[in-house]
């Protein structure tokens, strides 16, 4: 019996229920990180949010210090386009590859014009979107904290690393066996992996669940 461990709480992965299902597979889904708020004040001049996560939304939403609804709302990939929909919000621009944040970058700054853009993040934002804005028209606040909650975690057939942070948080207690077989939730995990001598074997370009199970599908026997 194959195991697949994702560095994601099972609540993240409906998606994946159906495909698992009467398979002779063990799926471990574990979230390595918390979060929590932090106190922030916002910016007053701006006309355009972006979301690099579903988190950022819901953060900044609780928080209650902005009305969403009266600003164009942006995002980095379709998953958190979704999500946001489901929130009840449309946005306006949606990056079309959200496992490449430089390229996502580059189609948001054009298409953001001269306006200026808020975004809300964690503190352990890599800041990729912001790489391609100019310095006058961006403010980047911090509105949640990313915690590392390191677990013991068995090393599967299978290893799926979601973000750098459960990465980091995963190497802090934990070594792969070599014969896993690494899946990369885009190219910043991608980075944080090679910071501990591991290449993967797969990297998510979408970024998404359902992409995961295509490429489970596709190239493996489970």
């Amino acid at each position: 019996m194959k195991t697949i461990f994702i560095s994601k709480d099972a609540s993240e992965l409906s998606e994946l229920a159906p495909f698992f299902k009467n398979k002779s597979i063990t799926m471990v889904c574990r979230s390595l990180i918390k979060f929590e708020p932090v106190n922030f004040e916002g910016p007053k001049d701006f006309d355009v949010i972006f979301f690099s996560s579903i988190r950022c939304a819901q953060f900044l939403e609780t928080s209650e210090c902005i009305d969403l609804h009266s600003y164009s709302l942006c995002c980095a990939g379709p998953q958190t386009a979704s999500r946001l929909k489901r929130m009840g919000y449309e946005p306006a621009f949606v990056g079309k590859n959200a496992s490449m944040p430089d390229v996502v970058s580059k189609d948001f700054t054009k298409w953001l014009g001269k306006r200026r853009v808020f975004i809300p993040c964690s503190n352990r934002s890599l800041k990729s979107i912001e790489a391609h804005i100019p310095e006058n028209q961006v403010h980047s606040i911090v509105v949640y904290k990313t915690l590392l909650a390191p677990k013991k975690i068995n090393s599967g057939d299978i290893m799926v690393f979601s973000s750098p942070s459960n990465v980091h948080s995963y190497f802090s207690e934990n070594k792969l066996q070599e014969s896993s077989v690494l899946i990369s939730w885009g190219s910043s995990t991608s980075f944080a992996l090679k910071e501990y001598g591991v290449v993967p074997n797969f990297i998510l370009k979408k970024g998404s669940v359902i992409e995961l199970k295509e490429l489970l599908d596709n190239h493996f026997s489970i």
